[in-house]
């Protein structure tokens, strides 16, 4: 979980609660083992406009059920892997996950539910999305993960290639954030950023136009890993001296303005010290590629059958 829209995009999809549609009976259309899937959860799979089909067939041809249902049928064979294997996720496991998106992307937990509820999702469907990603994760570690044999070269080379990621460092912020949900975001966003230009100190304008917590702080967040950053961010301030400001940066929450308080640089990470964070990054890209195999093993020892 890198990338918060790439997390509520994957989420939603898997989870989204479409507006009902009388017409349609719920019904079994797949048999997975000893699970059923229902028509019922397939809707919850896609985002469906009201009225929009005249009949259930037209429905079910919009649903491109047979497209969904790969996805169902996977999540549902890795559930019950975990379930053999005894594998669960606890809630602090989650909650540390959400705290780690909030930080990552300087929000609040109010601003992170304002925008599930834009996406027309529920903060608990957020955090059952996030519950069975943890779980596919673990479940992966242990069946996956055992499989990769690295070679020191194979470790070695990727820190000479990727030299530049193992710096220790952390950034000193200072944030103006405009709510997307004021109707004049971006106008208001323009003119404080017009206001920064004239010479109006950051912190004077924080404290009464951030939408942020920390404006009354004048907009002082604190120190931040740069590692932690999304990458829009962290591609615009890569370059700021200390004491400057970024351009203002449009997220899906609204507009960041940010100002580079200082930098605490540390030394090169030592190979030997890197050594296990490389592991860890290059087992993941491994076993994503065993992904594949693994889930269409699975497929063939199990019993799937598709009542379309």
């Amino acid at each position: 979980m890198k990338n918060l829209f790439l997390l509520i995009f994957i989420i939603s999809f898997l989870l989204f609660s479409p507006e009902s549609f009388s017409e349609v009976v719920d019904r079994i259309i797949a048999i997975v083992n000893d699970d059923i899937i229902t028509l019922k959860e397939v809707e919850q799979f896609v985002h469906v406009e009201k009225n929009r089909f005249k009949s259930v067939e037209d429905y079910l041809v919009g649903l491109k059920l047979r497209e969904k249902l790969g996805i169902l049928i996977e999540n549902t064979l890795i559930k019950q892997q975990a379930k053999k294997m005894k594998i669960d996720v606890s809630d602090r496991e989650v909650r540390e996950v959400v705290e780690n998106i909030k930080k990552q992307h300087l929000i609040t937990e109010e601003e992170l539910k304002e925008q599930l509820k834009k996406e027309n999702l529920s903060y608990d469907e957020f955090l059952k999305g996030i519950r069975i990603t943890l779980l596919r994760n673990k479940v992966l570690a242990r069946v996956i993960t055992p499989e990769v044999n690295l070679t020191e070269k194979a470790l070695k080379d990727y820190y000479d290639s990727h030299f530049d990621e193992f710096t220790e460092e952390e950034l000193h912020l200072q944030q103006i954030f405009i709510s997307g949900l004021r109707e004049d975001s971006k106008e208001r966003a323009d003119f404080v950023y017009d206001s920064l230009s004239k010479g109006i100190p950051f912190e004077e304008l924080a404290k009464q136009y951030s939408d942020d917590p920390s404006g009354k702080y004048g907009g002082d967040v604190g120190y931040v890993k740069k590692e932690e950053l999304i990458p829009e961010i962290r591609e615009a301030i890569k370059d700021l001296r200390e004491g400057s400001y970024a351009r203002t940066i449009q997220s899906r929450y609204g507009f960041h303005i940010l100002k580079l308080v200082n930098r605490k640089k540390g030394d090169i990470i030592p190979f030997e010290k890197a050594k296990e964070d490389i592991k860890r990054r290059l087992i993941m890209e491994e076993s994503e590629k065993r992904y594949k195999d693994f889930i269409d093993k699975l497929k063939r020892s199990s019993y799937i059958e598709v009542k379309l």
